[in-house]
Order: structure tokens, then sequence, then C-alpha cells
């Protein structure tokens, strides 16, 4: 295995910020050479101007585990796209989150180069997963790309597995009312009276001390008025809605939309998301789980994730997802970090769990290695 942090330097520099799509070009130009040149069968695909990337050892569309991550970040200053190593902490924006795991993934297939015909993996990258992954994990998926299990460092804390990571709706919306001159406030109809008062009602469906473990709701966007001495008629604002269980998705969204009917708001676009539910006694997450206790020298457990993955979207197929984080903190700051000794832990548990869940058994080697060889 690697000593080095080349690979992982390579990639923190590259400035792929969702949306770029020179950067995050340059980003899956590297990974398809640097794979392909290791003896993977790589193809290439852009859906909605963004770009992705399938790999495998096997000519298959279905690998019995796929290695997912994606080399998007959200936006940062230039400073923070420069690799530092200091205090025992690798440090760079998409640290965690998570340029650490796709660097783990590729320094694996280097190290396996030589014998990547005995294995049944692949690998899926994506530029668009800060952006909710609909144009690349999505149609990945639709197009036939359906392993047995994937593996997903996106979610969860210190290396600890993901169980549930709460449901999403995020609701842009707008409220009618009517302008007038503010000093003759009788005139008109304030809608943003409408939105606050809309609002007030909506927060009172939550908890008033949110955590981890409870459902929760943001006013993540407002706006409303035209000039400051104006009654505003028309108010837009946007809920960012998380659901901490199933019964409190069903019960909340209902008591919200209901609220919306009241105040006369209109639903101008949203985006849902279920919650995603992975069973830990699947065989193929106790088998991970081990895979990181061996490295780690401790059970991790399960936890919950308040934010949501493109883990989501195999879950909805029945597909089981490794989802986790390895110990590190600064998600998305200026000084994303994680330990050192996480990144050798992460490239160890990766090749662990192939060497036992994806080697071929001795009967199908020799017919692999001659149809890689054709």
């Amino acid at each position: 295995m690697k000593h080095s942090f080349q690979t992982l330097k390579t990639l923190i520099e590259i400035p792929s910020i969702t949306g770029a799509y020179d950067a995050n070009h340059d980003a899956i130009e590297f990974i398809d050479r640097f794979l392909s040149e290791r003896g993977m069968h790589v193809k290439r695909f852009e859906f909605g101007g963004y770009e992705s990337l399938i790999a495998t050892t096997q000519r298959t569309m279905k690998p019995t585990v796929m290695l997912v991550g994606h080399v998007d970040v959200v936006p940062a200053d230039p400073e923070h796209f420069k690799f530092q190593h200091k205090d025992g902490k690798l440090i760079g924006r998409g640290m965690v989150d998570m340029k650490s795991s796709v660097a783990a993934y590729l320094d694996v297939v280097d190290t396996l180069q030589d014998e990547l015909h005995e294995y049944d993996f692949g690998l899926m990258i994506v530029t668009d997963e800060e952006f909710g992954g609909f144009n690349g994990t999505v149609p990945l998926l639709d197009a036939g790309y359906l392993p047995s299990m994937c593996v997903i460092p996106d979610g969860g804390r210190d290396w600890a597995l993901e169980t549930f990571a709460k449901g999403l709706w995020l609701v842009d919306f707008e409220i009618e009312g009517k302008s007038s001159h503010g000093s003759r406030p009788w005139e008109g109809d304030s809608a943003l009276t409408h939105l606050v008062q809309l609002t007030n009602d909506i927060k009172e469906l939550f908890p008033k001390q949110p955590d981890w473990n409870t459902s929760t709701c943001t006013l993540s966007r407002i706006h409303a008025g035209d000039a400051m001495n104006q009654v505003p008629g028309k108010a837009n604002a946007t809920f960012d809605f998380r659901y901490a269980s199933v019964e409190d998705e069903k019960n909340l969204m209902n008591a919200a939309k209901l609220l919306f009917k009241k105040y006369d708001a209109r639903i101008t676009s949203e985006v849902y998301s279920a919650p995603c539910i992975n069973d830990p006694e699947n065989p193929y997450l106790k088998s991970f789980a081990a895979s990181i206790e061996k490295q780690v020298g401790y059970p991790t457990g399960t936890t919950i994730s308040n934010a949501g993955s493109d883990a989501r979207f195999f879950a909805a197929k029945g597909i089981p997802c490794a989802i986790f984080y390895p110990t590190g903190g600064g998600h998305h700051g200026p000084e994303e970090w994680i330990p050192q000794e996480a990144y050798a832990q992460l490239q160890n548990i990766f090749l662990d769990y192939l060497r036992k869940e994806a080697r071929l058994p001795q009967s199908e080697r020799s017919s692999a290695e001659h149809a890689s060889i054709l």
C-alpha cells in the first residue's frame, strides 16, 4: 500500500467546486487516467453538464461492490485548495467530504493492479453530489449500474456506520398580498407579515431545542418587498425540512402542507428525498463493520445522519450501503481535516473488505483473466 499522500494531494488541489466544469473535468480526467493505466475498464458520462465516471474490474454493470464517491466540493477560497500536512492532520477542502476516500480508492486499485482480474468491484465517481446527485448517481443507476452493495464514505461520524439519514424536503414558496405605501399599511396586505405568521406556525411543529436526533426546520432564504417604504405585495422564501423518522416525515409534512394552504402559500419548487435506511444486520454491512473494527481497534457502532447523500438513491433500489466518515472535522469549513493515520486506515479498510467480499472464487479467476486479455 502507498505510504505517500501524492494521490490525495493531487485531488485536494483541484478546485472542483460543484458546477465548475473545467475543474471537475480535470478531476475526472486524472481519475480516468489513473485507473485506465492500472487496467480497469473505464467509461465516461455527462448528464446535464456534469461529468461522471464508472470503472470496473470486470466488464459488468453489476459488480459485487461499488466504491462510490464525489469529487465536487462546496465553494471555498483559493487557499483552501492547498494540501496541508501539519500537527498530525491532513487539511484541505474536501478532505472529509470526500476526497480522502476517493484518493484511498485509487491507491487501493494501485495496490491490486496486478491481480484486478481476480476481483469484481467498481468505482462510481460523480461531480454533482453537493447539488443533489440528480445528474450523476441517479442517471447512472437508471442506466443499469446496480451493484450488490455500495461503499459511500459520506455520512455518519467517527467511523460509525450510518443506519438512518434524515429525510429531506426543500420547499420554495411564494405568498401574495397587496402593495401599498409604507405610511398607509391599512390600504395594503403585507405578504411578509403572512410569511412571518406562517413561519411561526411551522416552527411550532418542531422541537424548540433541535438536536442530532430530532426533526428540524430551517428558514434558509427569504425575499420580500422592493422598496423600504412599501408594504410588500409578494414574499418568497425557502424552508429546509429534515425528518428524523418515517413517522415524523408523514405527520410533519402533512401538517406543513395544511399551513401552506391556510396562508395561501404557493409552492414554486421542491426537492424531496425519503429517509435513507440501512440494516446493520445485513451481511455485507456486518462484514464492512468488521473491516473498520479491524483497522481502528474498537467496535464503532452505528449512528444517524442529519444530512443526506447519494446513498439514498442506492437504498431506494434495495442496495445496502456502507456509509461512514473517518474521524475528522471542519466539514465544509476552511480547515477541513482528518488525522494523518486515518488515510492509511481508509486504504486498509477498503482493501480488507474487497479481499473478503469482491474476490472471485478460484474457479472463476482464470476465465476472468482470459476475458481481460481479450
